[in-house]
C-alpha cells in the first residue's frame, strides 16, 4: 500500500493564500535579502494584487522534439507554446485560487490565436507551484541572479483533485526555466526555456513587454 500511496501521491501541498491589500509570496520565498535586490519595478509586478494587462512581442523556437510535446499536450490543457516564430502577445496578470493567475495570450501564423493558463500557487515546503491548466503541474525554485527573478522546475506532477502523480523528468519537454529582467523605461524581457537531459533544448522563448499605462 506504501508503493500505491508514494504513486498517487507525491510532494508538498500547494497552500491557499487569500491576498487583501499584499502579496508577498515571491519576497517569503526568496528572503528579504534576495527580494530587495531585485529592481523595485520586478518587485512592484510580482507583488500586486490587482488585475494587470502586459503586452509584448516574443519569438519562440521549437526544436521537433518541442514540437511535439507541444502538440500532444495542447488536447489537455496546452502548457506550451504551439508555434514558433514572432507574435504579438498579452499577459493577463491577477490573484486566483490562492496565487498569481497568468494568461498568456499568442496569436500565432494566420491570426490564430492560443492562450497558456497558469497560476502560481506556493507550496507547504516553503516553494512554488506553477499549476498550469489540465492539472500539469511544476513544483519551482526561485531565486534573484544579478537582478532577475529565476524560475527554475525541481519536479513535474499530474495533479487532478485527490490525485498526484510524479512524472519523471525525460516523458517531460525538459528542466523549465523562467527569467523576469528588467529592462528599464516600464519594461522587461520574458525568457523562458526547457533543456531535456536527454533531446538538448526543446523550447526557447524570448520576449520584451510593457508596463500597463496606468
Amino acid at each position: 500500500m506504501r508503493v500505491l500511496s508514494d504513486l498517487v501521491w507525491s510532494g508538498p501541498l500547494a497552500l491557499d493564500e487569500a491576498h487583501g491589500e499584499r502579496n508577498d509570496t515571491i519576497a517569503r520565498i526568496i528572503g528579504a535579502r534576495a527580494w530587495m535586490s531585485l529592481p523595485e519595478a520586478v518587485r512592484v509586478r510580482f507583488a500586486r494584487v490587482e488585475p494587470a494587462l502586459y503586452r509584448g512581442r516574443t519569438q519562440t523556437r521549437l526544436s521537433l522534439f518541442g514540437r511535439v510535446f507541444a502538440w500532444a499536450l495542447f488536447p489537455f490543457g496546452a502548457p506550451l507554446p504551439l508555434f514558433a516564430g514572432e507574435s504579438d502577445a498579452l499577459v493577463k496578470v491577477g490573484v486566483k485560487h490562492g496565487g498569481m493567475s497568468w494568461t498568456r495570450t499568442y496569436r500565432g501564423p494566420l491570426g490564430l490565436a492560443f492562450s497558456v493558463r497558469s497560476i502560481k500557487r506556493p507550496s507547504a515546503d516553503g516553494g512554488l507551484f506553477e499549476c498550469c491548466a489540465g492539472g500539469w503541474t511544476m513544483l519551482l525554485d526561485v531565486s534573484a541572479d544579478h537582478g532577475s527573478l529565476v524560475f527554475r522546475s525541481r519536479k513535474f506532477f499530474w495533479r487532478w483533485r485527490g490525485l498526484s502523480v510524479p512524472l519523471p523528468v525525460w516523458i517531460t519537454p525538459g528542466i523549465a526555466e523562467v527569467r523576469h529582467t528588467d529592462i528599464g523605461e516600464g519594461r522587461f524581457r520574458f525568457t523562458l526555456t526547457f533543456d531535456h537531459p536527454g533531446l538538448g533544448r526543446t523550447v526557447f522563448q524570448d520576449g520584451v513587454f510593457e508596463d500597463p499605462s496606468s
